[in-house]
């Protein structure tokens, strides 16, 4: 396994681990082999060899599958896969900390009522997922002062999925930053409405998971309509949405949110 000349400070990609793990299984293989031909006593030894090796590549052969199909996402480089995960409403750096099940009822209150540091227009920024009707979302808020960008719904290299050509079902998702105000969200969110009618939840990413900063200043429309349901959260009704006023402060529109979580 010395001949493989691996040097661990260059593979700096999942890719490249992938690879240097082949290598290995390549070397391991090899060795197993090699041994079980020249191996002469006990009998049974160069039988079990061979089998053994057999079991390893099965059990390699499986992985790689489960690599290619479940876990592909993971095996982008890391911008690339910073992007993935911030469509699927978890962006975070480490592992996403979903909240736990039971919670004092007293915690919550008292998180909600704490005085919440806020950012203006200024230093929010709006994503808007790239399906039909985005471009047109994006110059709306332009228009408004937003600083707002399309965000790629797919990595075209990785991903081969054909584009979608609405959210109906699949990209219903906000996704609104805790330090962002009130009347800026939703200002935001009466614009992507009036193209995106089938919008119908909103989740604050402090909520559930642990994001970088200034995801907090953020605003992100369309996010996966998965991520949620499978936490339980509860769709808006068109009419809510539209019935949101912009005067109503921070917490109380936290309050309107979290109201929403199961």
């Amino acid at each position: 396994m010395s001949d493989s000349n691996l040097m661990p400070d260059k593979i700096k990609s999942p890719i490249q681990l992938m690879a240097a793990w082949f290598v290995m299984l390549v070397s391991v293989i090899t060795v197993l082999l090699t041994t079980a031909v020249n191996i002469e006593k006990p009998e049974w030894a160069a039988g079990y060899l061979v089998i053994s090796a057999t079991v390893v590549i099965v059990i390699v052969i499986g992985c790689v599958l489960l690599m290619l199909t479940k876990y592909r996402p993971h095996l982008q480089d890391g911008k690339e896969y910073a992007e993935w995960i911030k469509e699927q409403g978890a962006y975070s750096q480490g592992e996403v900390l979903r909240m736990e099940t039971v919670t004092s009822i007293d915690a919550k209150e008292n998180a909600k009522d704490q005085e919440v540091e806020t950012s203006d227009i200024n230093n929010i920024s709006v994503s808007v997922i790239d399906i039909m009707g985005s471009t047109e979302i994006v110059e709306s808020l332009k228009n408004k002062g937003f600083n707002a960008e399309i965000h790629p719904h797919r990595h075209e290299e990785y991903d081969k999925r054909e584009p979608l050509k609405s959210i109906k079902g699949e990209q219903e998702g906000i996704w609104v930053g805790s330090r962002v105000e009130a009347d800026i969200a939703i200002r935001a969110i009466n614009v992507a409405l009036k193209v995106w009618p089938d919008l119908k939840y909103i989740v604050i990413p402090s909520d559930n998971s642990s994001p970088p900063d200034h995801v907090n200043d953020q605003i992100f429309i369309g996010g996966s309509s998965k991520t949620p349901i499978a936490r339980g959260t509860r769709p808006w009704s068109l009419e809510e949405l539209k019935s949101l006023k912009e005067d109503i402060n921070i917490n109380e529109f936290h309050r309107k949110i979290r109201a929403k979580y199961s």
